[in-house]
């Protein structure tokens, strides 16, 4: 992982690049990688290896809506505010108070953690800004699966765990995720303005997406 060590106005360490034969890959392979890469049209691609930058495609500074890594970004912030003491996993949604626009949440869904909405696991099958036409379609019926027994991608859970991630911790996500992780890793381009909440009148519990540049993302995927 590279940390930046800066503070304030200070800039991010730029990355630096190796030779990818130097560093064992195969120019040849990394080529023709790039050729099928540029037939998907994306915005840009880099490889990275122990810090160092292998490869790089297309214009790594622009910022695009990383859409449904945005749940990765938000587990990061709990991770950090669950080591702080300040979110419980195993909190239910009747002990913080979380429900929803009518049809409102039984009594049984309120009794899913934290941990369930983590894991995707709530049970709770009601309508969620930011859907995809698939979730919509494959949605199980509302009371079919109790909390912490049932996988589902759900948009329900992630939105939820928003709301109560600002609830917990008095803070933005937005301004939390800069002030917290893109400062801390370097990240060179991300600021809070860069992200937005998303609402539609099914729910109380908006959607969050980020908009990211590939070398911030990249920054992020070191973390793993």
């Amino acid at each position: 992982m590279l940390v930046s060590a800066f503070a304030g106005g200070a800039k991010a360490e730029p990355w630096q690049s190796i030779d990818p034969a130097a560093a064992g890959w195969s120019v040849e392979r990394l080529k023709a990688a790039q050729d099928y890469a540029a037939s998907l049209k994306p915005a840009a691609i880099m490889v990275v290896q122990d810090g160092k930058v292998i490869a790089s495609w297309g214009d790594t500074t622009r910022k695009v809506n990383v859409a449904s890594v945005r749940k990765s970004l938000l587990s990061a912030l709990y991770g950090i505010a669950i080591s702080e003491g300040r979110v419980s996993l195993g909190s239910t949604l009747a002990d913080l108070g979380i429900d929803d626009k009518p049809p409102a949440l039984t009594e049984t869904e309120k009794q899913a953690t934290v941990r369930d909405l983590l894991t995707a696991r709530s049970g709770i099958y009601h309508h969620a800004a930011y859907e995809t036409g698939d979730i919509r379609r494959n949605r199980p019926q509302r009371g079919s699966h109790a909390p912490g027994t049932f996988w589902f991608y759900n948009n329900w859970d992630f939105n939820a765990l928003g709301t109560i991630y600002r609830q917990q911790t008095g803070e933005d996500i937005f301004e939390s995720f800069a002030q917290r992780i893109a400062i801390p890793i370097g990240m060179q381009d991300f600021s809070a303005r860069d992200g937005s909440y998303v609402s539609e009148r099914h729910s109380n519990h908006p959607a969050y997406p980020f908009r990211l540049s590939a070398r911030d993302a990249a920054r992020f995927g070191q973390l793993s």
